[in-house]
């Protein structure tokens, strides 16, 4: 039998701006969950709210979930990054001293920051299309 496990949609997250998230005192039970079939690592959904990932087939509306225990890599991994007390998706290619941020087929233009600057909070475990088989679920 395939374990089920769900996992909240935290908020609305964006390629192009920064958004806030407060993944550690929102009760995120009143959230909409994602019911996904099979193993997964992820811990929490973020809903994509603009077009940063079309060229990876990823569209405004799919579900990008993300985990915590994967391993970083310094360069094309798909990340929440903070910065302060504000988030963005990216890839991230660390240099040292900077980090280049940028969206796949530069959609957005780059951000270089500082790496002192800023966290990566995820990464990207997979992507649910808005249409698949992972039902949308309510508590409360």
């Amino acid at each position: 039998m395939i374990p089920n496990k769900v996992i909240p949609v935290a908020t609305t997250g964006f390629t192009r701006k920064w958004f806030t998230l407060d993944l550690e005192s929102t009760d995120l039970a009143s959230y909409p969950h994602l019911r996904l079939s099979g193993y997964s690592q992820a811990l929490f959904a973020l809903s994509l709210g603009d077009s940063g990932f079309v060229s990876l087939g990823v569209t405004r509306g799919d579900y990008l979930l993300f985990s915590t225990s994967a391993p970083l890599r310094s360069a094309g991994q798909i990340s929440l990054i903070r910065q302060e007390d504000e988030y963005i998706i990216r890839e991230t290619y660390w240099d040292g001293d900077t980090t280049l941020l940028r969206v796949p087929g530069d959609t957005f233009p780059p951000l270089r920051l500082p790496t002192e600057n800023i966290r990566i909070t995820a990464v990207l475990d997979s992507v649910v299309k808005g249409d698949e088989l992972a039902p949308v679920v309510y508590f409360g």
